[in-house]
């Protein structure tokens, strides 16, 4: 059973490593369940048998890079419910660790996204789950700060959700700047959105 588990483990690796791979590629557009089986060098019946559908397949591959670009530290940022602030430039730096990890094959998700209407809604999922995280940080920064009031709370959390997004990221990001340069474009903005002013720069 052991032996079975891990083989199915191994084939699952090499089938997303083979989607990853032809979304690398220039005619990245054509991405078939068909053609991941062949670059992987399995059966298209197996291929479903994983994933079930195109878009499961590049659901359990934005997983994967998801794993691999530490997004589990999410986890500990928000397990920091003392400082409203600090879980939100760890948040910030977290996010941004993880669009700059897989940035091209992230960007062409997205892009796959905006065409298909069902790869489009497992991304918007992971948007929405984005925005709770925002929104909780809010929360927890609005009881301690009166200037942050509730009716300026939805526009602060929309605001802050565009500029954790890998959009913004990839924008800022361009070809020249590196990841600290971004992390600290977004914290200036987002300070700005909540109204905080560094006592360096006070």
């Amino acid at each position: 059973m052991q032996r079975r588990q891990a083989m199915e483990d191994k084939t699952r690796a090499r089938v997303l490593a083979a989607a990853r791979k032809l979304l690398l590629a220039k005619s990245f557009s054509g991405l078939s369940m068909e053609a991941v089986a062949r670059k992987a060098d399995v059966s298209r019946l197996t291929v479903y048998y994983q994933f079930e559908s195109k878009a499961g397949l590049l659901e359990a591959l934005y997983d994967f890079i998801a794993r691999r670009g530490e997004m589990q530290r999410l986890g500990e940022v928000f397990r920091n419910t003392h400082d409203p602030l600090a879980t939100l430039n760890d948040f910030i730096v977290v996010l941004t660790r993880f669009w700059a990890s897989d940035r091209n094959v992230i960007r062409r998700l997205h892009g796959l996204g905006a065409v298909d209407p069902e790869i489009g809604k497992g991304l918007q999922g992971r948007n929405e789950r984005r925005r709770q995280g925002v929104r909780t940080i809010m929360e927890r920064f609005a009881r301690v700060n009166p200037n942050l009031t509730s009716v300026r709370e939805p526009i602060v959390i929309d605001t802050i959700h565009m500029l954790t997004s890998f959009e913004t990221f990839d924008a800022l990001a361009g070809s020249t700047r590196n990841l600290d340069e971004v992390v600290a474009i977004v914290r200036s903005h987002v300070y700005h959105a909540i109204g905080f002013v560094p006592a360096n720069l006070g």
